[in-house]
């Protein structure tokens, strides 16, 4: 089970996406416009990556990987993540838990 809010990472892309719930994630159609690959994931705010897919029917559907995410590569993501929406003082971002990390994603795409 995903603990929302969660972040996708697609592959080959610096910045992540905000989903803050199982109902955004149903409702909201970009995000599932892309194709997704193989590769793409979601991390969700305890910091377990989830594989997505297609379903028979062509709905998105999250697997666990069974891959918790350390806290130290989230904060690289999310660096990463900051200097590609060409946020300021990117060496500062720090934070305490995935679930922190996530919130400051959803602070940074409101200022965009």
């Amino acid at each position: 089970m995903i603990n929302w809010p969660a972040v996708i990472k697609y592959d080959g892309d610096d910045e992540l996406v905000y989903v803050a719930s199982v109902e955004a994630w149903k409702c909201d159609a970009e995000l599932h416009l892309y194709n997704h690959r193989s590769s793409d994931q979601l991390i969700d705010s305890s910091g377990r990556v989830f594989s997505l897919d297609y379903s028979d029917d062509d709905t998105i559907v999250t697997e666990d990987t069974g891959t918790r995410l350390k806290l130290d590569d989230f904060i690289r993501l999310v660096r990463i993540h900051a200097s590609s929406s060409h946020h300021c003082c990117i060496e500062k971002i720090s934070f305490r838990s995935f679930a922190e990390g996530i919130e400051l994603i959803a602070g940074m795409n409101e200022q965009i």
